[in-house]
């Protein structure tokens, strides 16, 4: 039975360290300044949506307020874009500052003791003075090095407490698939560009096809060329539209993929690691040796987290571009 209970206490202390991506970002967003101000302008927008149409006294009207409401909806998008940008950037940013400071520390050990040996050479002759000072301005530029570091974690951190209550180490951060995110007629038909080009194209086909008896040989003529090139715009919008979903998809996969490769290097690192640690433990290698193989793998783990951070980044706004809600 106390086998049992410290088996289930410890499965209670691993749970209670991992918080859902999803839950973790929904809380930040409803603090967000920005993302409030977002929400609000939709509100609004849809607001003088529906009492446009309601009001409207014809079809140009109506597609007029259409078009008005796709407008507020691309501006409102983009900021829901940037809302995600921010408070994603604020894990990355301390999860990236902080391995950068462990990397300045142990570069700063490295240097301490490489400065002691140039001190020893130097004091049997065997070592330049130009080498000793070489030797000590490499420290002390290891020294502002470290001190840099330690500032720009203290900012990433003051940054991400402003609108996070957790540890960040506590954040779960999965490399969802990009597969199956959305399809294309999703995103062609969702698109806000799309929308805007097709309703301008409608409006002026309306024109075009509701002049009045007495409209001008340069009336029409104006009216038939705002409405060809509308219909122009229209499908390169379109066509803009199709290139765009396929380079999202092929980036997606070459990052998703990018991202496996960066992860198995990672936990080859860390075996790596692990060998040498053993070997520094029996005398086979010294701590610079040790010091360097810790800074291989938090290297790695740097351009795993910068990786990462691109992919969702990229995730995001696929998936608003198309209005679909942001899941991970």
């Amino acid at each position: 039975m106390k086998n049992l209970f410290v088996v289930l206490l410890s499965l209670v202390s691993v749970l209670s360290f991992s918080v859902s991506l999803n839950d973790v970002l929904q809380t930040a967003l409803a603090s967000s300044t920005d993302y409030q101000i977002a929400q609000i302008n939709l509100e609004s927008a849809t607001m003088d949506y529906e009492k446009a149409k309601l009001e409207a006294t014809n079809k140009r009207s109506e597609l007029s307020a259409e078009l008005s409401y796709y407008n507020n909806l691309q501006s409102y998008r983009n900021s829901l874009k940037s809302a995600y940008q921010d408070v994603l950037g604020r894990i990355f940013n301390l999860l990236t500052a902080d391995l950068s400071y462990e990397i300045a520390q142990l570069n700063f050990e490295n240097a301490q003791e490489d400065y002691k040996t140039s001190q020893e050479l130097f004091k049997k002759n065997l070592i330049s003075e130009n080498d000793l000072k070489d030797s000590e301005l490499t420290l002390e530029e290891a020294s502002n090095n470290l001190l840099s570091a330690q500032k720009d974690l203290e900012e990433a951190q003051k940054d991400y407490e402003e609108i996070f209550s957790v540890e960040v180490s506590e954040i779960e951060l999965p490399l969802i698939d990009y597969q199956n995110l959305v399809s294309e007629d999703e995103y062609l038909d969702n698109l806000s560009s799309v929308k805007i080009a097709e309703l301008n194209m409608k409006i002026a086909e309306y024109d075009l096809n509701n002049l009045s008896a007495s409209a001008s040989k340069y009336e029409q003529k104006k009216a038939e060329l705002n409405y060809k090139k509308s219909k122009m715009n229209y499908d390169e919008a379109l066509k803009e539209a199709k290139d765009s979903y396929k380079s999202t998809l092929d980036s997606l996969e070459i990052a998703f993929l990018n991202l496996k490769v960066l992860k198995e290097k990672v936990d080859l690192n860390e075996n790596i690691l692990k060998d040498y640690q053993e070997r520094y433990e029996k005398g086979l290698i010294s701590k610079k040796e040790l010091n360097t193989q810790k800074i291989n793998l938090l290297n790695t783990k740097k351009n795993y987290f910068n990786s990462l951070r691109s992919y969702y980044t990229s995730i995001v706004n696929f998936l608003i571009d198309t209005g679909k809600e942001v899941s991970f």
